[in-house]
Formats: C-alpha cells, structure tokens, sequence
C-alpha cells in the first residue's frame, strides 16, 4: 500500500492541489497538521482535504484558532464558513495513531511528547528517542523542513510543507511510504 503524507499547508488551496496533483496514487493519505493559518481558515483548502480522504490532525495553527486565543476571529468564521468544514478540523486531535497494513503509524504535528509545540528536525538529538516507542511510523510536520530518519525499528518522516518550504529548496514538498516495500521518499513540486 501507498501512504502520502503532507502537512503546513497553511491554507493555500493552489499548493494542496499541486502537491495532489503531483503525488502518485495513494491507499491512505495523512495530514500532519496546519492545515488553515492562525488567521486564515480556508473552506476550499479543508474541501480538498475532505475529497482527497485525509486523515488530519491538528497543528499549532488550528490550535490557535479552535482553542481560544483568537475568539473575534473564530466568531467571524463561525459567521462566514459552513459549520461542517470548520467541525472537519475543530473535531480532528492533537495525535492520531493509524494502523496500515499491520503497521501502527502515529500522527502528530511537532512531536510524540509535544505534539503541537516541538520543533524535530533531521540534526535534532532527540530522534534516537523515537526508538522507543512502539509505533513503526512516526510522522510529524510543523519545521517545514522534510527529512526521513531510521530510529531503530521506527521510521520518523517530516513530509515537509506543502506551500512554505524553509530549507534551500524553494518547492512545496510531501512524502510517500510504501508499506511493501519499507521505504519512505520525499518529494518536490513546483509553487509557480
């Protein structure tokens, strides 16, 4: 089976599209998060995500939205969004684990111990910890930088940002893992 993974996409409908353009047919596609901006909701953004079947959960971004710290804002959604694309990611976790393929896959935004606050990046001391625990997958976003890293028997996969990349590469990325196989990829695509 094909897993596609894609997170921060930050709503921007165009990126999301490109990315699903881009990617090669899929059996189960994960959103790590950050799907709307802090101050940005996107229906289109959330409807593609509904289309396409993701799995999401949600990031520091929806956490912002949904959890308080912004309450003018979130009553102007509530008075301009149909309620149902907002309850797709108002109802969506902090975490989120996903069996696929007799593989247990966890889902989070910054990382298993902080899911929407760590930043995990691919130099980070911290992924020899991922060993530990007894997921096969671990699949986090939220650096906007994508890496894949072999913790052990566990295999931690950034896909990166779908729409603002933060390492040298100017491209929108995701990431595929096919679970025949045991091999995560990541991937670019062109933003213009």
């Amino acid at each position: 089976m094909k897993i596609g993974i894609i997170s921060d996409i930050h709503a921007t409908p165009h990126a999301l599209r490109r990315a699903l353009a881009d990617m090669p047919s899929t059996d189960l596609l994960l959103c790590a998060g950050d799907a709307i901006s802090e101050y940005r909701f996107c229906p289109e953004t959330v409807a593609l995500l509904r289309q396409a079947g993701a799995i999401c959960i949600q990031g520091n971004h929806e956490i912002v939205l949904f959890g308080g710290r912004n309450p003018a804002y979130l009553q102007k959604c509530h008075a301009t969004f149909p309620a149902d694309a907002l309850d797709f990611l108002a109802a969506a976790p902090l975490s989120r684990e996903v069996r696929c393929d007799g593989l247990r896959i966890l889902l989070v935004h910054g990382s298993p111990w902080e899911p929407f606050d760590e930043y995990i990046y691919s130099h980070s001391t911290i992924l020899a910890r991922f060993a530990t625990l007894p997921y096969d997958i671990v699949c986090c976003g939220h650096t906007h930088v994508p890496f894949v890293y072999e913790a052990g028997h566990v295999t931690v996969i950034n896909p990166g940002s779908c729409s603002q990349p933060r390492d040298q590469d100017r491209r929108g990325a995701y990431a595929l893992f096919d679970t025949g196989t045991k091999e995560a990829r990541i991937f670019r695509f062109s933003l213009d």
